[in-house]
This record gives structure tokens, sequence and C-alpha cells, in this order.
């Protein structure tokens, strides 16, 4: 007999359809796949500031071993000339460079902007691999994507490490589940990672810090892991470091960026991060981790606590480094919250709808920015400025410039090399020469002294508003051209 109560389709003889893949991914997962895809739009949109200080330095450098080899000394300043140039980065800066001759700077910001997204996105699919909800994880990216931003935003060597850490924490989160040979994935990570930004010793410190772990659990009974591959483990990323042309020079380059700069008396991002509008989220991703850790302590790993307190107080140290709290934090946050809080079904089919059009607002973002003119991305660097401070330096000149301009100068016009004062390698500098700096913005008796021999100056409208006035009002010093924030100055020589 015919059931009449079969399914239509199953009368009809077909199999019900069942939803692709991807449709029960974005059904499951809109809500958070729609903050991260919203977090893309606003960073590709946002590309005309993302240029900035670093990204200049990392080009030219780039251009520098692309044309003439790994550097050993300093050829581009004035203060620092002759002086051991230790360029760890020398990797990032040469792909970043190949990009831009690939497809201009157009490429270079796009590939930028792929990375700290793709970094974003790692850390969510790691949280829901390790067992966090959809919901709770989207909560957590919320403050994460603030937190985030201020570092992931500016296009610079450190874009490349953000896709690393998160690929170092998945190895070592996956075999703190199952333990296994994959774990020595991390080491040819580091490798890599090791030439293209100075942030490997956090993935280095992560590693051996899983492994120390892991070594005292085996030796109270609680691990089957062998002791020697713990240990093995805990030393070899320090050794990845050390995995570059400039091996033997390493050692003393972390001590002097790591322990003995200072930078964070002349760089905002080096110095200690202090209770501000925008470090808000910072502080309420430490506090409300530590408190949901205290809440829910059995769900996560003696490792993975002590990997955020650890990366809370980098956080705290300096603000650069918030970037790697904000996300560990999406990596370990999300399982807690889900301790705390009953499950949620999920609106299927809105999740759906949601997802389909942010990711079709990545699309359009990124077309429509791809279809920018150069001008679009280096707005804040005006053409018309960098010419003015060459003509006026002429062929013999030289150009006193703010970090902010100096190697965007040298970069539009290579003959400037060798000719303008310093750049933002703060770690060429010396004390001396730092402080020189400060000195000349706050209008420090003999600041003057620091502009000898430099009859161009390029400056900041904002940063050195006050030498710039006391200049001109005292008629040391003509503006010759100040084309947005870029102001140049032709000083009176007799």
């Amino acid at each position: 007999m015919h059931d009449e109560t079969a399914v239509p389709a199953l009368a009809a003889g077909r199999p019900a359809a069942r939803p692709s893949r991807l449709t029960a991914v974005l059904e499951e997962n809109g809500t958070l796949v729609m903050v991260v895809a919203a977090f893309a739009v606003v960073l590709v949109t946002h590309l005309r500031t993302s240029l900035a200080a670093d990204g200049w330095m990392a080009l030219l450098s780039g251009r520098e071993v692309a044309q003439h080899g790994l550097p050993s000394h300093d050829t581009l300043t004035v203060w620092a000339h002759g002086r051991r140039w230790v360029d760890q980065q020398w990797l990032a800066q040469l792909v970043l460079y190949e990009l831009e001759r690939l497809g201009g700077l157009r490429l270079v910001m796009l590939v930028h902007a792929a990375l700290a997204s793709a970094g974003l996105a790692g850390a969510a699919v790691l949280s829901r691999r390790l067992g966090a909800s959809a919901r709770s994880t989207t909560w957590v990216c919320v403050p994460v994507l603030v937190a985030f931003w201020p570092g992931a935003a500016v296009m610079r060597p450190q874009s490349f490490a953000y896709v690393l850490f998160v690929a170092v924490a998945w190895l070592l989160l996956d075999d703190l589940r199952a333990p296994s040979r994959r774990v020595y994935g991390v080491l040819p990570l580091l490798v890599v990672w090791a030439n293209l930004h100075g942030s490997v010793v956090v993935g280095c410190a992560l590693v051996s810090g899983y492994s120390l772990v892991e070594l005292v659990a085996a030796f109270r009974g609680r691990s089957q892991v062998p002791r020697r591959r713990s240990l093995f483990l805990a030393a070899a990323p320090w050794a990845c470091v050390l995995a570059s042309p400039y091996a033997l020079s390493l050692p003393a380059y972390y001590r002097e960026i790591l322990f003995s700069s200072g930078f964070g008396s002349y760089v905002t991002e080096w110095a200690p991060t202090t209770l501000t509008p925008e470090s808000i989220p910072v502080y309420l991703l430490a506090l409300g981790g530590v408190w949901l850790l205290g809440r829910a302590p059995a769900v996560v790993s003696t490792f993975e606590k002590l990997a955020f307190a650890g990366l809370a107080v980098l956080a705290f140290d300096a603000v650069r480094n918030a970037v790697w709290l904000a996300l560990f934090a999406v990596v370990v946050l999300p399982r807690l919250v889900d301790a705390l809080r009953a499950p949620v079904t999920e609106p299927r089919r809105l999740n759906r709808l949601l997802a389909l059009a942010m990711l079709a607002g990545v699309v359009v973002a990124t077309a429509g920015v791809a279809a920018k003119p150069v001008s679009w991305f280096t707005g804040r660097f005006p053409a018309a400025a960098a010419d003015a401070a060459a003509t006026a330096a002429g062929n013999r000149g030289r150009v006193f410039a703010n970090e902010r301009y100096a190697d965007w100068l040298i970069w539009e016009h290579p003959q400037l090399a060798g000719r303008v004062a310093y750049d933002s390698r703060f770690e060429l500098l010396s004390s001396r020469q730092l402080h020189s700096v400060t000195e000349f913005r706050n209008l420090v008796d003999g600041w003057r002294s620091t502009l000898r021999g430099y009859p161009v100056l390029v400056l900041d409208r904002s940063d050195d508003a006050r030498p710039r006035a006391a200049l001109v009002q005292a008629k040391q010093a003509r503006t010759i051209s100040a084309a947005g924030d870029v102001v140049v100055l032709r000083r009176r020589t007799r």
C-alpha cells in the first residue's frame, strides 16, 4: 500500500535535499561570519589611512634588498650612516616590495588587509574547532575587533605575523588534545616568522611555555608525552629565531629592541598601555578574561591560562602587543562564556542571509578599492610636498624630516638617500640623537643646533607645530610647500 504520510520528495522517488556544506556552515556561523566579514570591509575601505612610516620603511628596505642585497650598514640616513644595520624583517620587506613591483600599492595594501583579516578569521575558526559556540565566539569578537584594530590597520611587516601566530596556536592546542608529530610543524613556521618580523619571540614563548607545562605534567605522571620531546620543543624555538642571514647579530639586536631601547619615550606604540578610551577594549579583554577563568577554570587547560595571562602582561607592557592578546582571546574565551550561559538556537535562515550579504560586501568593497587610483592610498603623503623638498635640496642639500616622512621621501626620490637626517629605524640611533629629536619638538635650549647643516625641513603640521612656528616667526625659515599635514620649509642660511 502507498504510505499517505510519506514526505512528498520521497513519495516522488527523490531523496530529501540536504543543504550544501557551505550553506550549513553559514547557517550555523552566520553571526560570526558577519562580524569577521564586517571587520574586513571596514579594513579594506580604510586602507587610505593604513600607509604610515612603517609601511614606507618596509617598501624602501625591500627595494634596498632587491637592488643591493641584504644590507649590513646604513646608507640611507645621515645620523646612522655606517652603523650596523640588522635588517631582521628583510623577507617581509622584500615580499612587500615585489608585490609593489607586481601590482603597485593597490596590491600591497589589499594583501595587507587579507593577511590581517585572515588572522582574525583563523582565530575564530580555531575557537569553533575547539568546541566554542558560534554565538559566544561572536560576542568575544566584538571587543576583540576594537583591540585588534590599531595594530592590524597599519600596513607593515607585522601583517604577515598574524596568520603565523594563529597557526602556531592551532598546532599547539591540537597537540594538547591529541599529541602527535604534527606539533613539530611549529618549527618551520617559526623559521619563516623569524625572517618576517621580530614578534617571532611571542611565538617562541608560546611553544616553549607549552613544552614546559607539558614537561611538568610528565614529571607529575599526568602526561604520557616523552620528556625528551618536551625538552626539545622548549629549546628548539629559540634556535629557529637565529635561522636568519643575520644569525650572529640577532641576540644583540633582540636585547636592544626588547630590553634596552627605551622606545616608549619616543614611539607611542612602544609605550605601556594606560587606561584611555582607545584602550578600554584591551582592559575589558584582560580583566574580563581573568574573571571568566575564575568562574570556569576547568574549561581550559593550564597552558591556555598561562598563555592568556602572559599575553595580557605583554599587552599592558606595550600598546603594540595588544594584537596578540586579542587574537588569543578569540581562541580561549568563547568556551568560558559557553560554560556560563545556556545554549541558544541559531536563526539559521537569517544567519545565512546575513552572512551572504556581508561576504558580498567584502567582494564589492575589495573591487571598489582595487579600482582606486594610487593617490587614494597615499593621500596623507602628497607627491607635491615630496617634489618640493627634493627640488629645494637639489643635488647635494640635506633634509631634516619628521620620521613619519623620511622613508617616504627617499622612496619617492631615491637621490635623497644618505642626505636625510634620520628615519623610523630608531634602533640605529644613539641615546643622544633620540633625545635631540625630543628637544627639537619641545624647544629645549639649543634645539636649533639639531638643524645645523639641513637647509630643507619636512615637518608634520601637528607634531612639529611649535618648532615650525618658532622658525617662521623668527624669520629663520619660510614655508615653500604645505599640503595636508606635510609642511616643507627652507631655512635661511648665512
